[in-house]
């Protein structure tokens, strides 16, 4: 049964109706959030600059509502960034007013320790409750830059658990994959490692080769010295090439060629 133009007509009034108010309701929505937005930076500019803030900006809620507004379009943009980033895992909590993030450490593409972060976005943003190991200088890197470069924080505690387990990645490889080198010394912090090598059989002697890793966001050495009683020995062309070798390859992989090439047994 056909409708009467009047009915028809009626039924697509009201459709345009129900459209003009969801399109208000949209607009209003944009709007709110376009005036929160330009908020938050207003605010932000002010605080960074050190300028005074107008009395209606500085009421308790209002500040906490801004800042906390902030940390979530913040966090929103980690979270579709971090893929890229790759390193490290973001999971929001407690209805956007913490995260917790995941730290997921790998050397030479063998995936190793996790480690795990909560941290809460209020007023002042601070690490609640964590697992990274106490050798890593945490509270350092949270008072260089967890207050003001968040995304900068995370990168450079991600280095410096990175290179914290592939150091101790190498030492794990040096008892596995070459028996004839003792560790005599290590720490902690794995960024001090002394080796004891057997030297070939028609060589005098021991040698000992004590790398040292003066940056902790690297896996490799900064400094290596190569002591023996055999001088003859340390000053063959052979023995420059294994320092290179110890500073510019993962220590286990400079052993096994060192071994190859007959440095030692």
């Amino acid at each position: 049964m056909m409708l009467e133009k009047s009915e028809a007509a009626g039924l697509q009034n009201g459709r345009l109706e129900e459209l003009r108010t969801a399109a208000a309701t949209v607009r209003a929505k944009r709007d709110q959030i376009r005036n929160e937005t330009t908020a938050i930076k207003t605010l932000k500019e002010k605080m960074d600059q050190g300028l005074p803030l107008d009395d209606d900006d500085t009421t308790e809620d209002k500040m906490i509502q801004y800042l906390l507004m902030a940390q979530c379009m913040q966090l929103k943009d980690f979270q579709r960034a971090h893929r890229l980033i790759a390193g490290y895992d973001l999971v929001e909590s407690k209805q956007g007013k913490s995260v917790c993030v995941s730290f997921q450490t790998a050397f030479e593409g063998v995936c190793l320790e996790t480690y795990n972060i909560e941290v809460e976005l209020t007023r002042k943003v601070r690490i609640s409750r964590h697992n990274i190991p106490p050798c890593i200088p945490l509270e350092k890197l949270c008072q260089e830059n967890l207050q003001t470069d968040f995304k900068g924080f995370l990168q450079s505690l991600n280095l410096y658990l990175n290179a914290l387990a592939g150091r101790k990645q190498q030492i794990s490889l040096i008892e596995k994959l070459v028996g004839t080198v003792e560790i005599i010394e290590k720490n902690q912090l794995c960024n001090f490692l002394a080796l004891m090598c057997k030297a070939p059989v028609e060589s005098d002697g021991a040698v000992v080769c004590t790398l040292e890793y003066g940056d902790l966001t690297r896996s490799l050495p900064t400094h290596v010295v190569i002591v023996s009683e055999n001088k003859t020995l340390l000053e063959s062309p052979q023995w420059k090439i294994n320092k290179g070798l110890l500073m510019e390859t993962p220590v286990h992989s400079a052993l096994l060629a060192m071994k190859k090439l007959g440095s030692i047994s």
